[in-house]
């Protein structure tokens, strides 16, 4: 049995109070003009020298770890990645945020975890060859803000220091207290994060305006991808596991447009890729998930023809009405919804009937004028950011770790949950009185 009470006790707690004393401190000691003038005058409360401190101290947890200290490496290594949050808060409330310190800050991250990268590589917890691919990106993307004019990190960047973080975390916890069920996550997060490592660097070269594209064209790869997984015969879970990635690039390719820019057909394009990844692949996943095959490929075939019609429909409309940009409400169930909600139940519902009637009430709700926000802009925002950080490294946890078709339940019962509240949300809305705006929408 793993010794979760040690764990809560030697861990988990003395770093939910490290947080919450720095959380408490910077809310406490930024709150005046008079107390922001103080930091702004104290030069080592200035967010770049907190940055450089940083510096060295990836390399003093390596020291810790190798000196047989792992806890107070652990402890060590977490208190210096809390004071990047320090240091942020300070340089947005203060005034004090600047081309440097754009440049300064990521090279901090870098320099706390490449050394723990490289150390565990050594140890042969890591593949040698997959940290090396990561480091190396991470070179490439810091040497590019020496002539690019964006220095800041983008979401790639920031995305891969937090899973790389608890990436270290996962290993940190079996190097001190031995192998846990989390193990089998160490790999797929290390994957990730190295294609996460790609992504930051390779959208800090390409045009700004080609942002909203590539992520449509990485949704795209992921339906293309699910259609393949499913032709040849492998678990339709794989394809659906794409296709939630996928989601997760549509989230953000309608807001990289605009606030980048796209290209003239960069609208159409996405469209294409919704309508692969949301309507071939997860018509696909139908058609192979009921045991009489004509209903499978008949239910199937509804769902294109619905996803289709419905990403149709919003290209007309938003023309026909002139709309501009994002909107916050959409005009039907939108297409990627439909797909979590009919991905999921048709691999996790056993029977025939139900899985049925979940393709018909998403076909159904996707083709009708009912009103439902947008996730991304309405829902999200919302949040505490807490809450959303905490939420995905849940959910990565449980899908990194899920390496046989049988461990996935838990992943494919949260998506099926969260579909199902999405689609339940204008009931919700309307008993709380709140007005839905009729303003259409896709995807």
């Amino acid at each position: 049995m793993p010794p979760y009470g040690r764990i809560v006790q030697e861990i988990v707690l003395p770093v939910v109070a490290l947080f919450a004393v720095e959380r408490f401190l910077v809310y406490r000691c930024i709150r005046t003009p008079a107390q922001r003038a103080f930091v702004r005058r104290t030069r080592w409360l200035r967010p770049n020298n907190i940055s450089r401190l940083r510096y060295p101290m990836g390399f003093v947890t390596v020291v810790l770890l190798e000196a047989g200290w792992p806890r107070a490496a652990f402890l060590f290594f977490a208190f210096w990645m809390i004071t990047d949050l320090t240091d942020g808060d300070i340089a947005r409330r203060t005034g004090l945020s600047s081309a440097r310190g754009a440049t300064i800050d990521p090279l901090s991250d870098k320099l706390m975890y490449a050394p723990l990268l490289v150390y565990f590589a050594w140890k042969g917890v890591y593949s040698p060859w997959l940290v090396a691919a990561l480091l190396g990106f991470d070179a490439l993307g810091q040497f590019s803000r020496r002539f690019l004019k964006e220095k800041s990190a983008n979401l790639f960047g920031k995305a891969k220091t937090f899973l790389i973080v608890v990436l270290l975390a996962v290993t940190g916890v079996e190097w001190i207290y031995g192998a846990l069920p989390l193990h089998r996550t160490v790999r797929p997060l290390l994957v990730i994060c190295t294609g996460l490592a790609f992504c930051s660097w390779a959208f800090k070269v390409v045009p700004n305006y080609w942002y909203a594209n590539i992520l449509s064209l990485l949704n795209l790869v992921c339906g293309l991808g699910g259609i393949w997984v499913i032709v040849s015969g492998r678990d339709p879970v794989y394809a659906f596991g794409l296709v939630f990635l996928g989601q997760f690039l549509d989230l953000f390719d309608g807001r990289a447009a605009e606030k980048w820019g796209s290209t003239p057909r960069g609208e159409i394009f996405d469209d294409v890729a919704d309508g692969t990844s949301f309507g071939v692949t997860v018509g696909l996943i139908v058609a192979t998930a009921f045991d009489r095959m004509w209903l499978g490929l008949g239910l199937g075939f509804l769902h294109l023809v619905a996803t289709v019609y419905r990403l149709v429909r919003f290209v007309v409309e938003k023309r026909k009405e002139g709309v501009a940009g994002g909107v916050h409400e959409f005009s039907g169930l939108p297409s990627p919804g439909g797909a979590l909600l009919v991905g999921s139940g048709c691999l996790l519902l056993p029977s025939d009937g139900w899985k049925a009637a979940v393709v018909f009430a998403s076909a159904a709700l996707m083709v009708s004028r009912v009103s439902y926000a947008h996730f991304g802009r309405a829902v999200l925002p919302r949040m505490p950011k807490i809450l959303r950080v905490a939420l995905l490294a849940f959910f990565l946890l449980l899908l990194a770790q899920g390496v046989r078709k049988d461990e996935y339940g838990a992943p494919l019962a949260i998506s099926f949950v969260a579909a199902v509240i999405y689609v339940a949300s204008p009931v919700f809305r309307r008993i709380g009185g709140r007005p839905a705006h009729e303003s259409r929408g896709a995807p």
